[in-house]
C-alpha cells in the first residue's frame, strides 16, 4: 500500500495527496458574495509539505502535516486542515474557493463558533511565528526538551486547530507515538495555544485584493458608484475598458490615477449625452494572501476537506468589477403662452363677450336715434355738391305742366263763347 493510500485509510485529514487540487483563494462568484475577490490558483505541492507527528486521540491517530501549495505564479502557500474527518480529494479537476468563515460547509460544526480562536492559534504559532521566537515567548513558562523542533511545533499547532474546528481532543498523556520527550514538548505548546491566553481574534481577515461591490448600475449624466478597494498590497494597478467620454473619477470627482491603495473609493462618470452602455474595471496587485482565510470545495458533488491558510508568499492577484448605465431621460420642455392654444380660448371668451353685451344696451338705447344722421343731413355733411337738386327739378317740371294745362282750358272756353 502506498503512503498516500495508508494515510487515506487511516482517515488522515491532511494526508499529502499526490494528485493536483486547484485552489481559488477568492469569493466564489459575484452571485454568491457581494465582494468580488481576486482569484489565485494553486495545486498541492508535495515538495512543499512539512510533516509533523501523528496525534493520538480517542478514535485512533491522525497525521499532522503543514500542507504545501503552489500558486500558478510559483508562490508558495501553507495550510492546516480544519475538517479532520473529511479526506482530501485528489481529483485534479476539483476547484476550491476562498469563502467567508460563515460559509464553512458544515454550519453546525465547532468551527463556526471557534473561528476566531483558530485564527489566534495561527497568528501565535508556527509558521507565522518562527520556532525560535515561540521558545523565547514561552521562556520561563514552558521548558522544552532540547528546544522546540519544527515537527513538534507543527503537531501542536495542527492539534490545537483540530480541537477548535472539530472538537478533536488528543490524549494528553500519550500525545504522539514518538515518546515522552516529544510528547512533553507538543503537549506544552498545545496547552498554551488552547489555554487562557487564547482570547480569539474576532475579525475575519480581509482578502488580499477585493472590489466591493462587484457590479454597479446607474444613468448617464451621473457619477455611478462608488467602488471600494480592499487590499493588503502596497499598491494596486487599475485599468478600465470604457466607452469614449466615460472615465473613472476619485471621491472628489477628479480623474482617477492608475494606482490605488487600500480603502480607496472611486466612481464612473458618464456624460449626459452618452448612450446606454457598460464597462469593466480591473485591479491587479502583488500581495500575500491573509492568514486565516478559509478554502472549501466549490461543489457539493465532490467534497474535500476544508483548509485554512497559515503562510503565504506574495502572489499575483487580479479582480474585476462591472458597471452599466441607461441613457438619460429627455426632460419635457416647459410650455410658453404661444405654444398653448388651449389657454387662449379659455381666457378670451370669458372676458370680452361678458363685458360688451352687458354695457352697450344699458347705456345707449336712447342716444342711438339722435346720433344717427338723417338722409337730408347726410349729403350736406358727407357728400360734395355736384349740381341742382333732383327734387327741385321735379317741382319745376310739374309747375310748367300745370300752367300749360290752365292756358289750354281758357282757350277752349273762349272759343265756345
Amino acid at each position: 500500500m502506498s503512503t498516500h493510500s495508508r494515510r487515506r485509510a487511516a482517515g488522515a485529514g491532511v494526508a499529502a495527496a499526490l494528485g493536483a487540487v486547484v485552489l481559488l483563494p477568492t469569493s466564489a462568484t459575484a452571485a454568491d458574495f457581494e465582494t468580488a475577490d481576486a482569484e489565485a490558483r494553486a495545486i498541492i505541492h508535495p515538495d512543499g509539505n512539512v510533516a509533523g507527528y501523528r496525534v493520538n486521540h480517542g478514535g485512533g491517530s491522525v497525521q499532522a502535516i503543514l500542507l504545501g501549495l503552489q500558486a500558478d505564479d510559483g508562490a508558495q502557500l501553507k495550510t492546516y486542515c480544519v475538517e479532520v474527518n473529511v479526506p482530501i480529494n485528489d481529483d485534479p479537476e476539483l476547484n476550491m474557493v476562498e469563502v467567508p468563515w460563515d460559509s464553512y460547509p458544515v454550519p453546525e460544526a465547532p468551527f463556526t463558533d471557534n473561528a476566531d480562536r483558530i485564527l489566534w492559534v495561527l497568528q501565535n504559532s508556527y509558521p507565522v511565528v518562527p520556532v525560535a521566537e515561540i521558545e523565547s515567548a514561552l521562556d520561563g513558562v514552558v521548558a522544552f526538551n532540547d528546544g522546540l523542533s519544527e515537527r513538534e511545533a507543527i503537531t501542536a499547532t495542527q492539534a490545537a486547530v483540530w480541537s477548535f474546528s472539530d472538537a478533536l481532543q488528543p490524549k494528553l498523556d500519550d500525545f504522539t507515538p514518538e515518546g515522552d520527550d516529544v510528547d512533553a514538548d507538543v503537549r506544552a505548546l498545545f496547552e498554551y495555544l488552547t489555554g487562557d491566553e487564547n482570547t480569539g481574534i474576532g475579525e475575519l481577515p480581509t482578502p488580499a485584493l477585493s472590489l466591493d461591490p462587484s457590479a454597479l448600475s446607474g444613468e448617464a449624466g451621473t457619477t455611478i458608484g462608488s467602488f471600494t478597494v480592499s487590499t493588503n498590497a502596497e499598491t494596486v494597478d487599475v485599468t478600465a475598458e470604457l466607452p469614449e467620454g466615460v472615465e473613472l473619477v476619485d471621491a472628489d470627482g477628479a480623474p482617477l490615477g492608475d494606482q490605488l491603495a487600500d480603502g480607496a473609493t472611486f466612481g464612473v462618470e458618464v456624460p449626459a449625452d452618452a448612450e446606454a452602455g457598460d464597462g469593466t474595471v480591473r485591479l491587479h496587485a502583488e500581495a500575500n494572501l491573509n492568514i486565516g482565510r478559509l478554502f472549501v470545495s466549490d461543489t457539493d458533488e465532490i467534497r474535500t476537506q476544508s483548509l485554512i491558510l497559515a503562510q503565504s508568499e506574495k502572489t499575483e492577484l487580479d479582480v474585476e468589477g462591472t458597471v452599466d448605465w441607461t441613457a438619460a431621460e429627455t426632460p419635457t420642455p416647459t410650455p410658453t403662452p404661444s405654444e398653448t392654444p388651449s389657454e387662449t380660448p379659455s381666457e378670451t371668451p370669458s372676458e370680452t363677450p361678458s363685458e360688451t353685451p352687458s354695457e352697450t344696451p344699458s347705456e345707449t338705447p336712447s342716444e342711438t336715434p339722435s346720433q344717427t344722421p338723417t338722409p337730408s343731413e347726410t349729403p350736406d355733411e358727407d357728400l360734395p355738391d355736384t349740381g341742382a337738386s333732383p327734387t327741385l327739378l321735379l317741382a319745376v317740371g310739374l309747375g310748367l305742366v300745370a300752367g300749360a294745362a290752365f292756358l289750354l282750358r281758357r282757350r277752349f272756353a273762349g272759343a265756345a263763347e
